[in-house]
């Protein structure tokens, strides 16, 4: 018999317990989207040119950072974690102003703007809860699209090969993309049991099966992976706990937590559509114990020395692909990746998966995304006033993909509004609904004041 809160669409629910053996492979599938946050461990070593010893121990301490976070968010303890499939990772939202502080003042001032930004986070779920106002159906959809749309970008540079600035795209790595892509789909579509239950690590097993006759092999990467050791505990000692802050990185960090405390709130959101797709009004419960267990895992990263690390999109459009949304998963795949972070060897290992290969795997999640948000816009019946909000709310957010020069002449205090096309979808599908509703509101508000002895009905 279905446990009572399982969506009878969903293969495993909020609260299932997979068999032991496709609990391991769903967690698995997930821990391959995963890869990208030990990379930006690689890519921020090698940028303030930190020793291999010292990357090593980031890449694994990234992993183990990740694997907590994971499972806080998955467990949902009484004012943290939201109970949802929403993995955290090592994230690029913070990398750019992370490099910066390590140049500036070392790995200890890093790691205490790293510290701020999580609290930063944590104070501001508690704002969250008082907000529900603000997220109707339309903005919760818009939300939750631009979020798939704003990887978009990453996924498809990744797709190609990742090319740097100038460099030719292969046609060999635009093959190995196309072909482990399509059997992602095909086995999603067409497939019966564990094919299409494990559709994105057969796909991925293909495309790196078929990169090994298509490409040459990387004898760097190969040899990374014999010098690392197979077993190592990541910590080397209370130095290792060293923080510093400077004042005049405050605003810049403060500014970046708040937008990946956005980029989360979507992706809860999206994960809470996910799980319980027939919930009528958006529970804000969750969301709030959801940020506040992200900003205490940012932080985390920051004590220990890890990339400051973030939910992921692409892990929830996974799960909206498998139809698998049990937190059972979330906590299986947590374990894998603190273990996996004492094996540094391992991790080297996946880092030799193609990068088209990888970039295949986040598009197909991310299809799952978008089309989740679209589908939570049009639940709503739309008039003029929400077609109004929607229209300009994404025509202003996908122009600063399309023209981000036309954005980088506004002035600075500014400029991170116009970032990206999630954050300016986001805040101005919040400020429009509210300005396009205002005589709706005032009605509404007259109404109730006309009527003193009847108490206004609060959705649920």
């Amino acid at each position: 018999m279905q446990p009572p809160d399982r969506e009878p669409e969903l293969l495993y629910g909020q609260n299932d317990v997979p068999p032991p053996l496709r609990l391991v492979l769903l967690s698995l599938q997930q821990a391959m989207l995963l890869l990208l946050g030990v990379m930006f461990a690689v890519v921020l070593g090698a940028a303030i040119g930190a020793s291999q010893e010292v990357v090593v121990r980031m890449a694994g301490l990234t992993m183990i950072v990740s694997g907590l976070g994971t499972i806080l968010q998955a467990v949902r303890l009484r004012w943290v974690g939201s109970g949802y499939l929403c993995p955290n990772v090592g994230g690029p939202s913070y990398l750019p102003l992370s490099i910066h502080a390590a140049i500036q003042g070392g790995l200890p001032l890093m790691q205490g703007m790293i510290v701020f930004a999580g609290f930063v986070e944590v104070v501001l779920a508690r704002v969250v809860s008082k907000l529900r106002f603000l997220f109707p159906p339309l903005v919760v959809g818009l939300t939750v699209m631009m979020v798939g749309v704003s990887i978009v970008p990453l996924a498809f540079c990744y797709f190609c090969g990742s090319p740097a600035a100038g460099d030719a795209v292969l046609w060999q790595d635009l093959l190995v993309g196309t072909v482990a892509l399509l059997v992602m789909v095909a086995c999603n579509i067409w497939g019966r049991g564990p094919i299409k239950l494990y559709c994105l690590l057969i796909g991925m097993a293909v495309g790196w099966g078929l990169s090994l006759f298509v490409r040459p092999i990387d004898p760097v990467g190969y040899q990374f992976v014999r010098e690392v050791p197979v077993f190592a505990i990541p910590f080397k000692g209370l130095s290792q706990f060293r923080l510093a802050f400077d004042w005049s990185l405050a605003v810049p960090f403060l500014i970046i937590s708040v937008c990946g405390s956005l980029k989360s709130f979507g992706n809860l959101l999206a994960a809470q559509k996910i799980t319980r797709p027939d919930l009528a009004a958006t529970d804000m419960k969750p969301l709030v114990g959801g940020l506040t267990a992200d900003g205490l895992s940012t932080a985390l990263a920051g004590v220990v020395g890890a990339v400051a690390v973030d939910t992921s999109s692409s892990n929830v459009g996974l799960a909206a692909a498998t139809r698998s949304v049990s937190r059972w998963i979330g906590v299986c795949l947590g374990v894998m990746y603190i273990i996996a972070g004492c094996f540094p060897v391992l991790g080297a290992s996946m880092a030799l998966i193609p990068h088209s290969v990888v970039g295949a795997a986040i598009l197909f999640a991310v299809c799952f995304m978008i089309l989740t948000g679209v589908r939570e816009m049009l639940s709503d019946e739309l008039d003029q006033r929400k077609i109004s909000v929607a229209g300009l709310a994404m025509s202003f957010g996908l122009s600063t993909a399309f023209v981000p020069e036309v954005f980088a002449q506004l002035p600075r205090a500014l400029q991170p509004l116009f970032s990206n096309p999630l954050i300016t979808t986001t805040i101005l599908g919040i400020v429009l609904y509210q300005v396009f509703h205002i005589d709706v509101t005032l009605a509404e508000w007259r109404g109730r004041k006309s009527r003193p002895g009847v108490r206004p009905q609060i959705e649920e």
